[in-house]
């Protein structure tokens, strides 16, 4: 990733973060709107595949969420002797990118059980997966702790660079 300064980064890596939220934010809210206007239909309407559709999803969402989690620690771990600042966070970039792009799938995933049922606790799910989002945001400090910072690089990308300036 091209970058000038750490400001530009972190705003380059919300960005693209936050497009990771706001599509599966979209599609939810269209499904609702769609819905409660009447243009379509749930598939599933009976009570029994619906409640093994809300287990097996739930089942699917964990498991993926904690294998993505598991692999995204694991490169961090073994990447810990790189050298460079530039270099660490471009890893933490792709890094990152990857994870939010798994959570996008896990959501429109969750998003698709809803279209197929209209059941409430899809919305759940979401709302929880929004939650994992925001535990998973990358702040500078995040940033520093992962990728295992010390000293001056600690302190220049926990200020985006406003430390160093003159």
């Amino acid at each position: 990733m091209n970058f000038s300064s750490l400001k530009e980064y972190f705003y380059k890596l919300y960005n693209a973060s936050m497009k990771r939220v706001l599509i599966p934010l979209a599609a939810y809210l269209a499904i609702y709107y769609l819905s409660l206007s009447g243009m379509i239909l749930p598939v599933i309407t009976d009570e029994l595949p619906i409640m093994i559709a809300l287990a097996v999803y739930a089942l699917i969402t964990i498991i993926a969420l904690t294998i993505v989690h598991l692999e995204v620690k694991k490169i961090f771990k073994s990447n810990t002797e790189m050298v460079g600042l530039g270099n660490k966070l471009d890893l933490f970039y792709t890094v990152t990118q990857k994870k939010m792009k798994a959570m996008l799938w896990v959501s429109l995933f969750n998003a698709t059980g809803l279209l197929l049922t209209f059941h409430q606790w899809f919305s759940i799910y979401f709302a929880v997966i929004l939650v994992w989002y925001l535990f998973q945001w990358p702040t500078p400090r995040k940033v520093s702790r992962l990728l295992q910072l010390r000293g001056d690089e600690r302190e220049m990308v926990i200020s985006k660079g406003e430390a160093f300036k003159f």
